[in-house]
């Protein structure tokens, strides 16, 4: 008679943890890749690329691309994360997002290819197969 009331009692408890345990569980955020390339198109120059996230802190360090180099990496972004890029050549550079909502949309998706030329930086849109003209150089 004890044993089945200790057995009622822990087939309740199972109950109880089921229904409000798993409606009232922890969110997980929401997670996914952020792909990006950037391909050196100017004639004979050098371009320095170094992406940075605020928060939290990430620092992709200074990458060098000789003429004709790619540069790529990817990564897992949540929702606060919004990493910037500064695109230097010679004694000229443009810092611009590369995570924003804009940006991905302009790039048509989470893999955004970037382009340096001489008259600025551009975005190919993948959906289009088409370069999009976004940054002038030393703004």
């Amino acid at each position: 008679m004890k044993n089945m009331r200790i057995a009622k009692l822990y087939c309740i408890a199972l109950f109880l943890v089921l229904a409000f345990g798993l409606s009232s569980s922890t969110r997980v955020p929401h997670v996914r890749k952020h792909y990006l390339k950037f391909i050196n198109n100017l004639s004979n120059k050098v371009l320095n690329v170094n992406c940075k996230n605020l928060n939290p802190y990430i620092d992709l360090n200074l990458h060098i691309l000789l003429p004709g180099e790619v540069y790529e990496f990817n990564y897992e972004i949540t929702r606060t994360m919004n990493f910037s890029c500064d695109l230097r050549h010679g004694s000229t550079s443009t810092v611009f997002s590369i995570g924003d909502k804009d940006t991905k949309r302009a790039c048509g998706g989470n893999h955004c290819i970037w382009k340096s030329q001489d008259d600025g930086v551009y975005l190919l849109n993948r959906r289009t197969k088409q370069y999009k003209f976004m940054y002038k150089w030393g703004q």
